[in-house]
């Protein structure tokens, strides 16, 4: 069980330091993803030359399913970069995904951002998502409907969708939703005795 925490809170600090010890980092935006396909816009600000990009769901566990059964969310999204006149400049497809059940450790690759270079004359970011999630709640015990989204830039960063904000159900920017999930499969694993191992 330690190691699990362990893993986490390792995945989380390497985070925050890459973010740290990069490019000073000038503007973080945190927003709720809607399940299924989603397109996002935002403006880059001139001279920005690194962004970090994650797309995460956390929520609890859903207690009706089996222990075998997976709870999972799974993002495909693609990056693109535009300069002014509209011109493609650089496009990115990512995958995110995390899985677990009683019986085994978490897997995936959703436990951190993912760094993308920004090539000179981008001011135009669109995020196009498809976010799958099955076996997650969120805090009312409904089934969890969105994802949060969370790009840090060593330059400005503006939505030009309109976006929930990500205070709901223990989301914050950087990794503290990390520190979130590692407290609730502690907690969930005291509650039902059960086995995630690591």
């Amino acid at each position: 069980m330690a190691k699990c925490v362990t893993g986490l809170n390792k995945i989380a600090t390497f985070a925050v330091l890459a973010l740290i010890h990069g490019p000073a980092v000038a503007s973080t935006f945190s927003g709720e993803l809607p399940v299924g396909y989603s397109d996002s816009l935002f403006q880059v600000g001139a001279g920005t030359s690194l962004l970090a990009i994650d797309i995460s769901a956390l929520g609890t566990r859903d207690p009706t399913l089996c222990a075998s059964c997976n709870s999972t969310y799974t993002d495909n999204y693609t990056v693109s970069l535009f300069n002014q006149t509209g011109a493609l400049l650089e496009s990115v497809n990512e995958t995110n995904y995390l899985y677990y059940n009683m019986y085994s450790s978490s897997h995936g690759i959703g436990a951190g951002p993912v760094f993308i270079a920004v090539p000179t004359g981008a001011t135009t970011l669109e995020i196009q998502s498809q976010l799958y999630i099955a076996g997650l709640l969120d805090a009312g015990g409904l089934p969890l409907n969105f994802g949060g989204l969370t790009i840090s830039s060593d330059g400005s960063i503006t939505a030009a969708t309109p976006f929930r904000p990500l205070s709901r159900f223990g989301y914050g920017p950087g990794c503290a939703g990390y520190a979130w999930l590692a407290d609730q499969e502690t907690e969930e694993r005291r509650a039902t005795g059960g086995g995630l191992k690591c």
